[in-house]
């Protein structure tokens, strides 16, 4: 769960409110249902919060668009991530930040680091366990008009051996890269079990859809957080072009990360 509270529940006050504002609705449509954007608007401030994680496929982990109309709370977290990236850090402290602090949009700002989901429907587990056997540090879960797709995180250390004086992929990379290998091919043989994991975080309310219960591989993605900008050159983004293509596996820096939530910031969704 992202947050304190259950939103498998609601408050009375919240049932009444979502009642309101889907009375509103029905009160005014146009002759043939259209609705405008006023009342749209209307609607959408009517309804509470906790009636949008309550309708979704997992409540306690949808990431909440409007938690992106503070643009000055957005820069504070991006200035303090930029100040903890002067520091002699590790891949725990960078975890540890983000979890306390609850700043889940700066990893859920991946999905504008090259991908093409999020948009329509968007979670966030932390940790993510495949059962017995590994954990993810984070799994975003993004739709489009596609439907879902899965993007599973390692964060690795933002300083070490990264790469190697030819700029080849150091250590500290190729470690993460034979972890998130270690994860496909358990995904491979036992996706039935990570099924059931996503049954047990699903809205009680409606059904798994299709996504989670047939492995399809393409809908799998992976990202490798490693090193900083002045880690990589030439030969690193060659090594990083080639991962992609044989196994769908991205290497990014910190300071991509960086680059998707500045980016982040400018839009009103994932």
């Amino acid at each position: 769960m992202l947050y304190e509270r259950d939103y498998n529940k609601l408050t009375e006050d919240e049932s009444l409110k979502w009642k309101e504002a889907e009375d509103f609705i029905k009160n005014n449509q146009g002759k043939h249902g259209e609705l405008s954007v006023d009342v749209m608007f209307k609607y959408h401030e009517l309804k509470p919060t906790a009636a949008y994680h309550y309708e979704s496929l997992f409540p306690n982990n949808r990431l909440n668009p409007d938690s992106l109309d503070d643009k000055s709370k957005l820069k504070q977290m991006e200035k303090e991530f930029a100040d903890l990236l002067k520091t002699d850090i590790s891949e725990r402290s960078i975890l540890n930040f983000i979890n306390k602090n609850k700043y889940y949009n700066l990893i859920a700002s991946l999905f504008h680091a090259g991908f093409t989901f999020g948009h329509h429907d968007a979670y966030l587990f932390k940790e993510f366990e495949f059962p017995t056997t590994y954990k993810a540090d984070y799994l975003l879960i993004g739709k489009n008009s596609h439907g879902y797709h899965l993007l599973f995180i390692e964060l690795e250390n933002p300083t070490g051996s990264i790469t190697t004086k030819d700029g080849a992929f150091g250590q500290t990379i190729r470690k993460g890269i034979k972890q998130v290998k270690d994860w496909d091919k358990w995904i491979e043989g036992n996706f039935h079990s990570l099924s059931l994991t996503f049954n047990k975080y699903k809205n009680p309310r409606t059904e798994l859809p299709k996504e989670f219960r047939t492995l399809n591989k393409t809908r799998l993605n992976y990202v490798v957080l490693a090193g900083r900008r002045d880690n990589f050159n030439e030969e690193t983004y060659d090594e990083k072009r080639g991962l992609i293509r044989t196994d769908n596996i991205h290497v990014l820096h910190y300071d991509n990360l960086i680059d998707s939530f500045r980016l982040f910031q400018t839009t009103n969704n994932y």
